[in-house]
């Protein structure tokens, strides 16, 4: 299992809205793929009692896309009480 620690680039979605979210994570994605960083940290609000959707599904089809595309080796869930979040690697 991988440590958020180990991650090149980290990013915190946390308190965000879907689309404020998802854009900030696009543009760090971008990044990532310019500087060929080899892993990425995404952590956001853990899931709540009340039911409301996480930032955990968006950010997961976001990844799947790129994935499909090629750019993404694996995404592995890191979730905890305290944070929800996904470490991603990508190809090289």
């Amino acid at each position: 299992m991988p440590k958020v620690e180990d991650a090149e680039v980290k990013i915190d979605l946390s308190g965000m809205e879907k689309a404020d979210a998802l854009q900030k994570l696009d543009t760090i994605v971008v990044y990532c793929k310019k500087s060929w960083a080899k892993s990425l940290y995404v952590s956001f609000d853990p899931a709540r009692a009340d039911g409301k959707e996480t930032l955990f599904q968006p950010v997961a089809r976001y990844f799947k896309v790129e994935k499909f595309n090629g750019y993404v080796a694996r995404v592995i869930p890191l979730m905890t009480p305290e944070k929800g979040g996904v470490f991603v690697e990508f190809k090289i």
